[in-house]
């Protein structure tokens, strides 16, 4: 006999969590007591064990009693307020969070083994970061390991320095925090003043218990980059910054500023700039994979514009994919000098311009989509030795770990690919000769891929403009030309000093006579 159709109900699930939620709210079919606070609450296990891998291994280890009394589970390090609204939110998928109480709630999620309640966490923090919290957003995202909300508190701080040093929680840190924040490359100021003037304030805010800590701070400040006449200025000025210039900066009032060469080996600029790099392609003489690494910072002095060669990959890349995470360029995949198509990567360190190699993808692909999603980095299509590929993967660089994700709709292979809201977008494309027009979207929170407005037309190396108002695609500036053959590029933060060091080895700059 035929086999028979198989067919499914796209609400199913809601349905069934619909039930189950007016169960718990009827306090229906309860087998089980979660003791939180001292308090008991009737609970179904299967449901709170599906809910919670903690709970799932304590049930595990801990067999009903035989006289046939009622199972109980208690939890410590969480107030019932909490486990309430945990409750809701595994009926509902929904929950209320807040500033006053994102805390407690990122501790339970922890405890708790719930990834999907604490990525909703992180999502929240991340929105919430201001000058006002993202030192102390900073602090608790480290200890519970969020690495991506850390990410993102660390760069606002390096961003907004200045806003950040005025707040409380700047004038609040301990000496080594101080310092370690002081020490960061990044900071965006305009002037290595701005630093002084923000560890004076510092000082101030408890001058008599802060003073024995004064030497550790300041050698994180860079003195050469004081100016002499600001120095004998300010030593004139306030007590207590008389008295940290008159203590701390003597080595600049004494024997002065730097000059010539001495100044260029000595000079460490603050900030960063966002810096477009390239890494791999095609040689244009050879025609073969190249390696190459370059980076160039965007000027609006087109006649200043120069490319920086980069430490050069470990391996020559060609058809690969190039994405910028978590303040690293990711590289994976292509084919090498052989034409063999790889499933390798490698991560590029800009503050110690090195390479390292990443975990290689579960499967080896050319000629692929890559982008970055909360820290997450997806690879899309593409296609293999045998294949075009209709797949979707994707790593966390925190955990080296790669994980399948929910494939595509359609094989599609050199296709544009872009990350917007919380969702992946993949564009055009081709698979077997044939070129594509459609459009579709990824959203992590569903695993689904969604259908949109397809493309004006089929075609390779164009630009058009997606308007998310009136949902149409729009004509706009051309590409610029370039000398480059088959090379991938990303945006990414690279430190002043780092890009300075660079240009100074590679003869960039010359001191005037």
């Amino acid at each position: 006999s035929e086999p028979g159709s198989r067919v499914s109900d796209p609400q199913h699930s809601q349905k069934l969590l619909r039930v189950l939620r007016t169960f718990w709210q009827e306090q229906s079919f309860h087998d089980a007591l979660l003791v939180v606070d001292g308090e008991e609450l009737p609970v179904q296990k299967n449901i709170l064990a599906a809910a919670s891998p903690y709970v799932r291994t304590k049930l595990n280890y801990n067999p009903p009693k035989e006289d046939g009394s009622m199972y109980r589970i208690e939890l410590q390090g969480v107030s019932m307020a909490i486990m309430k609204q945990i409750l809701e939110y595994i009926f509902s998928g929904e929950i209320t969070l807040s500033e006053d109480t994102i805390q407690d709630m990122v501790q339970a999620s922890d405890l708790l083994l719930m990834t999907d309640l604490k990525s909703l966490c992180c999502q929240f923090l991340e929105s919430c970061i201001t000058a006002e919290n993202c030192i102390g957003i900073r602090l608790f995202s480290l200890h519970y390991c969020l690495y991506h909300v850390h990410h993102a508190a660390t760069e606002f701080l390096q961003t907004h320095f200045r806003e950040v040093s005025l707040v409380e929680e700047f004038r609040e840190l301990p000496p080594e925090r101080l310092r370690e924040v002081l020490t960061m490359e990044k900071l965006n100021v305009g002037n290595e003043k701005q630093v002084l003037e923000s560890v004076v304030r510092w000082f101030a805010h408890d001058p008599e218990d802060r003073r024995v800590h004064m030497r550790e701070v300041m050698s994180a400040v860079w003195l050469q980059g004081l100016d002499l006449s600001y120095l004998r200025e300010q030593a004139m000025g306030e007590p207590l910054m008389r008295e940290v210039i008159r203590e701390h900066c003597q080595p600049v009032l004494g024997e002065g500023q730097l000059q010539g060469e001495a100044m260029l080996a000595a000079f460490k600029p603050r900030g960063y700039s966002e810096c477009i790099v390239i890494a791999g392609g095609e040689d244009r003489k050879s025609r073969k994979p190249t390696a190459a690494t370059r980076c160039m910072c965007p000027l609006y002095d087109t006649n200043r514009q120069a490319w920086i060669e980069l430490q050069p990959m470990g391996v020559a890349r060609l058809g690969h994919g190039v994405v910028a995470a978590e303040g690293f360029l990711f590289v994976m995949g292509g084919t090498d000098e052989h034409n063999t198509v790889l499933d390798s990567g490698e991560k590029y360190d800009p503050d110690s311009n090195s390479w390292s190699l990443i975990p290689p993808m579960l499967q080896a692909r050319q000629n692929f989509g890559v982008v970055e999603l909360d820290g997450l980095i997806y690879v899309l299509g593409g296609e293999n030795d045998v294949t075009e590929l209709i797949t979707m993967e994707a790593f966390d660089p925190h955990f080296n770990t790669w994980k399948m994700q929910t494939s595509m709709t359609m094989i599609r292979k050199v296709g544009s690919y872009a990350s917007m809201n919380k969702k992946i977008y993949a564009m055009g494309g081709g698979s077997y000769g044939k070129l594509f027009d459609s459009v579709e979207c990824f959203d992590p929170k569903t695993q689904q891929w969604t259908g949109l407005c397809p493309l004006k037309e089929r075609s390779f190396d164009y630009i058009r403009e997606f308007r998310r108002s009136t949902g149409t695609w729009h004509r706009t500036k051309p590409m610029l030309s370039t000398d480059l053959s088959k090379t991938v590029c990303a945006a990414l933060r690279i430190a002043n000093c780092r890009l300075f060091r660079l240009q100074l080895s590679q003869g960039m700059f010359r001191i005037r006579v």
